[in-house]
């Protein structure tokens, strides 16, 4: 690869007129300041993104239905559900400050990290707030109703 951006230079017989144009943008993006300024990219946006949902497993048997947020790497008292008509609305935030000090550099840092993550679960029918239990273990948040729905036998 060279250190300076040159055309590709035209081919004899090459009927496409766009093929010049291609290898130029080819070689655009193939340089190496370029490259790696779109992997920075690649890479914040897949960090970003993939801490922001909130994977839950449902489970529904004649005497409960279950909902089970896993939720590993956080703490109990960063977890806030709300109750809102026949929705869970489960929050999780963290509030962080780091700081660090070195004496012989001379060096003190400051970092400060708040994090917002929130998740609407609705609800399968109407039930009211007394109704729901929640518990935390293992990093799970168990969430309980009692099954309210009617099944039929059939025979």
């Amino acid at each position: 690869m060279s250190d300076h951006f040159q055309p590709p230079m035209k081919k004899e017989g090459n009927s496409n007129p766009l093929q010049h144009l291609w290898e130029m943008v080819d070689q655009f993006f193939d340089e190496r300041p370029l490259k790696k300024m779109m992997e920075t990219l690649d890479e914040y946006f897949q960090k970003t993104l993939s801490h922001t949902y909130i994977p839950i497993d449902v489970r529904e048997t004649k005497d409960e239905y279950t909902i089970i947020a896993h939720l590993p790497n956080v703490k109990r008292n960063q977890i806030q559900l709300e109750f809102i008509d026949n929705h869970l609305q489960l929050i999780i935030q963290n509030n962080e400050m780091i700081e660090s000090i070195d004496e012989q550099s001379h060096f003190y840092q400051r970092r400060r990290m708040h994090q917002h993550i929130a998740r609407v679960i609705p609800l399968p029918y109407a039930v009211s707030e007394k109704e729901v239990k929640a518990s935390w273990k293992n990093g799970k948040l168990i969430i309980r109703l009692p099954q309210k729905r009617k099944y039929i036998d059939i025979e």
